[in-house]
């Protein structure tokens, strides 16, 4: 038996949340090959035990530049209003989970 037999449809309210989800920091530098996969399994451990931000971990432990994280910063932004740009001219709205 195949593993998407067992999926279920996903509701528009799911699919709205993922196409409007924010990524994460540590995803846009993982995806950018900015940090490991261990790297960031590093610091998501280190950031539970100290609610630090992602970005202050990373300069703390030097593996990048400020300015290399304001950069990952700025596309996280980017790319939230592309998203949000986008949608407006679709005029798509999820439905009312009510």
């Amino acid at each position: 038996m195949d593993l998407e037999d067992n999926k279920k449809p996903i509701s528009d309210r799911e699919k709205w949340d993922l196409l409007t989800r924010q990524e994460r920091l540590g995803e846009i530098l993982l995806k950018r090959n900015k940090i490991t996969l261990q790297q960031l399994e590093e610091l998501m451990n280190e950031q539970n035990k100290t609610k630090k931000p992602l970005g202050e971990l990373i300069l703390e432990k030097r593996w990048m530049s400020q300015g290399e994280i304001l950069e990952a910063l700025d596309w996280q932004h980017q790319t939230d209003q592309v998203i949000i740009e986008s949608l407006k001219e679709l005029k798509f709205k999820p439905e009312d989970p009510c």
